[in-house]
């Protein structure tokens, strides 16, 4: 029974530390929410040409919509390229992107390209694309990106205004909220954005993570650093530690929405977290395998190690779940078996309530409280859950050295 109680008391102090800086995200949240109207519009004169990649294999579905809202949006047209890169597509994609590209008069094109796209998926259709980019700035969207006509001048006008910053990223909310699981993924990212990419506690003390959608970068910037990793299967993930290590700054800026797709099915939604997943474990064997490197040659810095505890930081959340669910069964054998108090299941019981409270805090945030959303904080520990069988399929994966393949995502919502 000591020995439970000792366990009890190790796992409550190692989820309540993870818990306490969930908490202080929050608090910096809201103490920042004012500066987030603080976006300076540049002129068009002063605006920088960009081009845009959009990577869409098998998207026929979602592309035309897509670039509908690309093509609608604010900017100079002479500083603007639109990029399609279509590597060998089984579908109508690159038909319906050749259909519109022929019916604007604006400076759309579509890549066809090949070269075993299928397996290495979006990082290499990126590097393809961006051998063909004429634009100062490179812009990234997903091919189910419904882009708001100013998310592109928010993103390039940070960059203008501050010559320091490499990259910025936008704003992602859900298209599809009806369906429940879509529901419970919205949530999740709607809560990651704002608590680590919108809550920082300083300014320049930032080590932010892009995602791979409505995220602009400097070409000058992103050819220095030899493009995506090919390899990766979170390219966005490992493009963004490539920067901080290189001492370069990345900026959120809330302004610029985009939406997207969220999965519907639970077998597509494990199929993307298990990428996810194993595209955070060759990030963080990579910043590991860095450090060696650079012990060896001497050139360890500071920030080497400040960015490899960040990557840590990405298994916090499945740590905390772990860890809390531990405490549920243990306080529930201490009850029905010792005959205890239920010390575990008072403090995984104030653990849910907390992080039901923190989901309920970023809805109170963005102003979309409702009946559903509201419903869906309170059971997003259950949804949680979910990571893992994940977490124990990534982790097979990788003991048995399966090859890191691209699974594209399924698209739900018809473009026709």
């Amino acid at each position: 029974m000591n020995y439970i109680i000792i366990f009890i008391i190790i796992c409550a102090v190692i989820t309540s530390i993870i818990m306490f800086f969930r908490l202080l995200q929050t608090v910096f949240l809201f103490m920042r929410r004012g500066k987030h109207a603080e976006i300076q519009i540049v002129s068009d004169g002063k605006l920088p040409s960009v081009s845009i990649l959009i990577p869409a294999y098998n998207e026929e579905k979602v592309i035309r919509k897509t670039l509908e809202a690309i093509l609608n949006l604010e900017y100079p047209e002479s500083k603007l390229e639109i990029l399609v890169i279509n590597p060998c597509s089984k579908d109508r994609t690159g038909e319906i992107a050749k259909e519109i590209a022929a019916k604007t008069n604006k400076n759309l094109n579509v890549l066809d390209a090949t070269n075993d796209f299928e397996h290495h998926g979006k990082p290499r259709a990126l590097n393809f694309g961006l051998k063909h980019v004429s634009g100062e700035i490179v812009v990234i969207y997903d091919a189910d990106s419904i882009v708001d006509k100013m998310a592109l001048k928010y993103l390039a006008s940070h960059l203008a205004v501050h010559p320091d910053v490499a990259m910025a990223f936008g704003m992602r909310k859900a298209i599809n909220r009806d369906n429940w699981l879509a529901r419970f993924g919205y949530l999740e990212s709607l809560s990651q954005q704002l608590l680590t990419e919108a809550a920082p506690p300083k300014e320049g003390q930032r080590l932010l993570f892009s995602p791979g959608t409505n995220v602009a970068i400097r070409k000058s910037i992103l050819e220095e650093l030899g493009g995506w990793d090919d390899n990766a299967l979170t390219e966005d993930f490992d493009l963004s530690v490539r920067l901080h290590s290189h001492g370069y700054k990345i900026d959120y800026v809330y302004s610029s929405l985009s939406l997207e797709e969220i999965p519907e099915k639970l077998k597509i939604w494990m199929t993307q977290r298990n990428r996810w997943l194993r595209g955070g474990n060759h990030v963080f064997f990579k910043t590991l395998k860095n450090i060696g490197i650079k012990f060896k040659e001497k050139k360890l810095r500071f920030i080497n190690f400040i960015l490899f505890f960040k990557v840590i930081e990405f298994y916090s959340p499945l740590l905390a779940l772990i860890l809390s669910d531990l405490l549920l069964i243990l306080g529930l054998i201490e009850i029905f078996v010792f005959g205890g108090m239920g010390l575990g299941f008072l403090l995984w019981f104030l653990i849910y309530v907390f992080l039901s409270l923190q989901i309920f805090a970023c809805l109170v945030y963005t102003r979309e409280l409702n009946f559903k959303n509201i419903l869906g904080a309170f059971c997003m520990y259950f949804y949680f859950q979910m990571w893992l069988p994940v977490f124990g399929r990534t982790l097979w994966l990788d003991l048995v050295r399966a090859p890191n393949l691209w699974e594209k995502t399924e698209r739900f919502t018809a473009s026709e």
